[in-house]
């Protein structure tokens, strides 16, 4: 803000200039606060008055406040106070017809004038107690000039100006560029006011997003388990393999570990879901189907594929899912192509399902069913390794099995059918 002359009235300034500040300071300072105390300070410097005081509405506490005071009689700030009902804040906030002095500045001396005819005195319920009470309060305060500062003909705030300490009046063309500072500070206040009730319905909007997002989160984790529990009441109709569920996760997060896969965060989620829940379907098949002792007939074998779908539609309610969905459509797929229930082959085929596949498949060899007993190791081993390039994916196959070699040999059992792969 300009400071050309330090003696008041000594020098004269640019006016134009000035305001050209005031408009490059309302762009620059973010805190209106600041702008304000760069004006009052400014006008105490140039003017030589007696105070120079802001009066601004807060939104928050429902009246007009001081924001700053400026000169030797200062105002205290916090101390004074104006409602909506206050004569000056009336005067300016209501209807400009029929009044004898425009609306836009009002001088004390004006005042006391309106005061002393006989129309505002003898009229009952009219503009003479409100003059009466702009008086007290202007006298009170020490003002010689109130300038009103709108926004969209709303009041936002008072420009209030004492006498000069040389007792020179204040002119016209310095009357009008109060009302424009005024009308600067106005459009800065309320852009600030603006722009605070912007982020804080931002910050609102993100805490209830956050909200929605941990009741929607709290939805899926129940709705998941729940899945999980579907999962191994399907494998619970067979006693033997109970532990099937589990197992297949630890075989499938072993593989992709091997295969040197990124298992943080999300990843390891979607994994571990699909793994887990890859044959919920099968809840929907009929027992007399699932387990049945003996060969499935074609009618039932096509029953039995049907469970591939009907995972994927248990699944739809979990959104964060659709990647698990298309797993488990896709775990029944074969590299060859010759798989379904859409017949994608090699890459075709996400990654995942293509590990669902080897070691779901391993699983179920080794395991127990209801129709009969499950085979060695050595042998599950041997038809994993045959069907590569078939059946599996040769890489996956490969990799599993090197994780399988490197996991049984903690335990001190290699089979015989793992010793060309050796621990990398």
């Amino acid at each position: 803000m300009p400071t050309k002359a330090k003696l008041p009235n000594t020098q004269k300034f640019d006016y134009q200039e000035v305001l050209r500040d005031v408009a490059r300071s309302m762009v620059r300072l973010k805190r209106p606060d600041r702008l304000l105390k760069l004006i009052t300070r400014f006008i105490d410097q140039q003017f030589g008055l007696a105070h120079a005081s802001l009066l601004v509405f807060d939104p928050k506490k429902g009246h007009y406040v001081f924001v700053h005071s400026k000169g030797t009689k200062r105002l205290p700030m916090g101390l004074v106070k104006f409602d909506s009902d206050h004569p000056l804040v009336q005067w300016f906030s209501g209807s400009k017809k029929k009044l004898p002095f425009q609306k836009d500045f009002l001088f004390l001396s004006d005042v006391k004038k309106m005061l002393s005819r006989a129309e505002f005195r003898m009229a009952s319920n009219s503009k003479g107690d409100q003059l009466a009470g702009i008086q007290k309060t202007m006298q009170n305060l020490k003002v010689e000039l109130l300038v009103p500062g709108y926004f969209k003909d709303a009041l936002v705030g008072l420009l209030m100006l004492g006498r000069r300490v040389n007792g020179r009046c204040f002119t016209t063309q310095e009357v009008t560029f109060f009302q424009t500072l005024a009308h600067d500070c106005s459009m800065a206040v309320k852009t600030a006011e603006y722009n605070q009730n912007l982020v804080e319905q931002n910050q609102e909007l993100a805490k209830r997003l956050e909200e929605i997002e941990r009741m929607r989160n709290k939805e899926q984790r129940t709705y998941y388990e729940i899945m999980r529990s579907l999962a191994e009441e399907v494998h619970a109709k067979e006693p033997y393999i109970f532990s099937h569920v589990s197992e297949v996760e630890r075989l499938g997060m072993m593989t992709a570990r091997e295969m040197g896969m990124d298992l943080s965060g999300k990843t390891k989620d979607l994994l571990s879901a699909a793994l887990i829940l890859h044959d919920v379907g099968k809840i929907g098949i009929p027992d007399n189907i699932l387990c049945k002792p003996g060969q499935l007939t074609q009618e039932e074998w096509r029953v039995m594929k049907t469970h591939v779908e009907k995972g994927a539609r248990i699944l739809e309610p979990l959104t964060d899912f659709k990647k698990v969905r298309e797993i488990i459509m896709s775990h029944h797929e074969r590299f060859d192509g010759s798989g379904y229930p859409r017949g994608l082959k090699g890459d075709e085929i996400s990654i995942e399902a293509r590990i669902i596949s080897v070691v779901d498949s391993f699983h179920a060899i080794v395991s127990s069913r209801c129709y009969r007993e499950g085979r060695s190791i050595d042998s599950a081993i041997h038809e994993v390794r045959n069907c590569a390039g078939t059946q599996f994916d040769p890489v996956v196959v490969d990799a599993f099995l090197r994780a399988l070699r490197t996991e049984l040999q903690k335990k001190g059992e290699i089979p015989s059918a793992l010793a060309e792969h050796a621990a990398d």
